[in-house]
């Protein structure tokens, strides 16, 4: 072993091993060195190299043709001080004379050698007579024994908290608690979250679910949020769920008193420190709450009011957020350095700012302006105060504290390092539309960090509203995205889920207009190296979504033809339900023609031929979504009694069921035309039971009913209402109910079985 070292290893072993030490490298190279010595030897040097670089090397001194000392050493800088603890407690104070910590300085050319290759501490010991030396020599041999036996510790590697973030953000969008959680928990081993950063990954998690009330009664989890300084994301996430929970039956009921009632009681006398600043967000609701908020103020400022109504969608209705009585807006002259420091002193930071933007520029309101900048926290705050400080008399900036010149310069240098690129032809859309600026900063290659950053606030920040309702911004933003490449393409990869939460929030209709951007997420998500589950539960919605907007030919066969490339990577016993639901939706939903009901039906039998491969394990709810859909696309019959034959049974009905005779199943999905199949399916499995379909998009007396009086009840979570979903867990009163993990009358009947089993 020792003549198989490598050259660079022996060159400071030929220096250790030569004198004063009387063992020589050249009697261990020729094997005419003693046996007992070169023993240990052989021993620690077996533990030179990467594989066992935690591993310590202690190493002879031979004076008189015997052993009289030792060298030790770790294999790296660190670990110096648990070695000599170690060493110390694996010998004992009654064999050892002598343990020392070897000087840097120190004229040993033993201790030098060994410094020099591993740079870490270097300890010598022996013991006081000759029986002591043995004694330590065969405790060393039992030391090096035992490190050989120790097994390997590796360490799982840690992905960026980036990726992981994405792919937690993507799992909320396919409704993947699961998922979720598992993230969440991969983000708390790189050890980079602290306590306010885990509540706000809870709050996060709950409003991606959309478990909007779970927020909202917390009162001690807002509470605790609102006296910190939120990233936007959770302080939307706090107001909306706030402003669901509460306010939204209020709003629609159209009483002006009742909303205002409902605001004052539950969300703005509990948590006003939420209303500070609203940091950007344009999401309705939170717009909405602090233009409540704002006219509730014992003085109310109508062009705050104003500004925040034009922020709401275009159409949206705001006659309940006027005033009873609307009074004549004062000149902005009217303001006073009074009202703008009180509101700067009651934390009402965003009011505080348009006050001082509104009086002449002057020492105090500048620095106060900077304060309320560094709150606020957008370009827009920033370009307002920088285009005030331009036009400022330069007696006033020269007269700013340091302190205040210094947050200014930051601000300037955080402009010039992460700001927009110098464009060589902006479109006059990228001026109005955010997103259209980010794609073509992309494009441009140019500050890839901060776009990379800005992105992730896009959701709440940025008006999408532009680009959703005009087809050519649609296509133009779609063909900027999809012909990226290198880094610019990895960025916008990662933000696919904050590019789905903008263009296609829940509570919004998707627009037609913007096919063109779900195309580019289906391809972005399609592309990826690798599929997960929640990638697969954004392609399936996007394939719905593209067939609700309407194809042409050339484009259903398109989409056929992407699914199958999908359908290729991932074909599996495991994601059969997935394939089935997505085959099922693709039959209920209209084809434009007779190529694209050819491309589905190719897409489909791609699917029995992979079935065809795992047989053996396709249970009887498998093979009653396959005679379905065999019906649906034609197949002949054949087709599906091969693969029953291939999975051992020539009947589906031979095979033993429980029986539910007389039980009743219960089922909510907002997919009926799902719900109606797999209704037909159990009760052709089991013959006298009961099932039945709910579909109410609230809480109703039937559907309360059917949760309580249900001996099995299903819920298609993915297909659900919120107000439903509460409803239901209230009736079953701690009753698990089945979770049915996907749409489709497959994934249905796949959970029905799966809990009888």
């Amino acid at each position: 072993m020792i003549e198989h070292l490598p050259e660079s290893e022996q060159e400071w072993l030929k220096i250790f091993f030569a004198s004063p030490n009387e063992l020589s490298w050249r009697s261990l190279l020729g094997g005419f060195a003693p046996a007992d010595q070169a023993d240990q030897v052989r021993r620690w040097l077996a533990h030179l190299g990467a594989d066992r670089a935690k591993a310590p090397l202690v190493l002879p001194f031979v004076r008189g043709g015997e052993v009289t000392g030792w060298y030790a050493t770790t294999q790296g800088a660190a670990g110096g001080y648990e070695l000599g603890d170690e060493i110390k407690a694996w010998l004992g104070p009654t064999w050892l004379s002598r343990f020392d910590r070897v000087p840097n300085d120190a004229p040993d050319p033993m201790a030098a050698a060994l410094r020099r290759r591993f740079g870490g501490t270097v300890y010598r010991f022996t013991g006081p007579d000759a029986e002591a030396k043995r004694v330590i020599a065969s405790r060393l041999s039992e030391f090096a024994a035992l490190l050989e036996r120790k097994p390997q510790v590796t360490r799982a590697r840690i992905r960026p908290v980036g990726a992981i973030r994405g792919d937690f953000e993507r799992a909320l969008l396919a409704g993947d608690e699961t998922q979720a959680e598992a993230m969440i928990a991969q983000l708390k081993q790189t050890g980079r979250l602290n306590e306010e950063n885990l509540k706000y990954l809870d709050v996060r998690l709950s409003a991606g679910l959309g478990l909007w009330p779970q927020i909202a009664r917390d009162h001690w989890l807002i509470k605790t949020l609102s006296d910190l300084a939120l990233p936007p994301q959770v302080l939307a996430d706090l107001i909306e769920a706030l402003y669901r929970t509460y306010v939204d039956e209020a709003e629609a009921s159209g009483d002006p008193a009742a909303l205002r009632a409902a605001f004052i009681v539950h969300v703005a006398t509990p948590y006003p420190k939420l209303f500070a600043s609203r940091r950007g967000i344009r999401a309705p609701r939170v717009v909405k709450a602090f233009t409540l908020f704002e006219q509730l103020q014992p003085s109310p400022d109508p062009t705050i009011v104003a500004s925040l109504l034009a922020l709401l969608p275009a159409g949206t209705d705001t006659a309940v957020f006027e005033p009873v009585a609307v009074a004549e807006p004062e000149p902005s002259s009217a303001t006073t350095l009074d009202e703008a420091d009180e509101a700067f002193d009651d934390g009402q930071i965003d009011r505080a700012f348009e006050f001082y933007m509104r009086l002449p520029a002057s020492r105090k309101t500048i620095s106060r302006l900077v304060s309320c900048v560094g709150m606020i926290g957008t370009e827009e705050s920033q370009d307002r105060l920088f285009a005030l400080i331009e036009r400022s008399d330069p007696a006033i900036l020269d007269s700013l504290a340091p302190a205040v010149a210094a947050k200014i310069e930051r601000l300037r240098q955080s402009q010039t390092d992460g700001g927009e690129p110098a464009l060589a032809e902006p479109t006059s859309a990228s001026v109005v539309s955010p997103w259209l600026r980010w794609a073509e900063q992309l494009r441009a290659g140019r500050n890839l960090v901060a776009a990379e950053r800005d992105a992730q606030s896009a959701p709440t920040n940025w008006n999408a509203s532009e680009i959703r309702e005009s087809s050519s911004l649609a296509h133009q933003f779609a063909n900027i995205i999809g012909g990226l490449d290198g880094e610019a393409s990895d960025i916008a990869r990662a933000a696919v889920p904050q590019i789905f939460a903008s263009f296609f929030p829940d509570d919004v209709k998707a627009s037609p207009t913007a096919k063109p951007i779900a195309s580019l997420l289906f391809l972005l998500i399609a592309m990826s190296d690798k599929l997960s589950r929640s990638d697969l539960d954004l392609l399936a919605q996007l394939t719905t979504l593209l067939l609700e907007q309407g194809l042409s030919s050339s484009e259903y066969v398109s989409l056929m033809n992407d699914l199958q490339d999908v359908q290729k990577r991932i074909g599996s016993y495991v994601y059969l339900p997935w394939s089935l639901d997505v085959a099922e939706a693709l039959a209920i939903l209209p084809s434009p023609s007779d190529q694209g009901r050819d491309a589905r039906l190719r897409l489909f039998l791609q699917v029995l031929g992979q079935a065809a491969g795992f047989a053996h394990r396709l249970a009887p709810a498998d093979f009653v979504a396959v005679d379905t859909l065999a019906k649906d696309y034609g197949v002949d019959a054949e087709a599906v009694s091969a693969l029953k034959r291939e999975q051992g049974a020539d009947d589906v009905g031979a095979v033993s069921y429980p029986n539910l005779e007389g039980k009743t199943i219960g089922i909510y999905t907002l997919a009926e035309a799902a719900g109606s199949r797999a209704k037909v399916a159990l009760e052709s499995l089991f013959p006298g039971c009961k099932v039945v379909v709910n579909s109410d998009l609230v809480a109703t007396s039937q559907l309360t009913n059917l949760a309580k009086t249900a001996d099995l009840f299903v819920f298609a979570w993915k297909s659900s209402s919120h107000q439903a979903f509460y409803c239901v867990k209230d009736a079953l009163d701690g009753k698990e109910p089945i979770w049915a993990p996907g749409k489709g009358t497959a994934s249905i009947l796949r959970a029905v079985l799966d809990r009888l089993n």
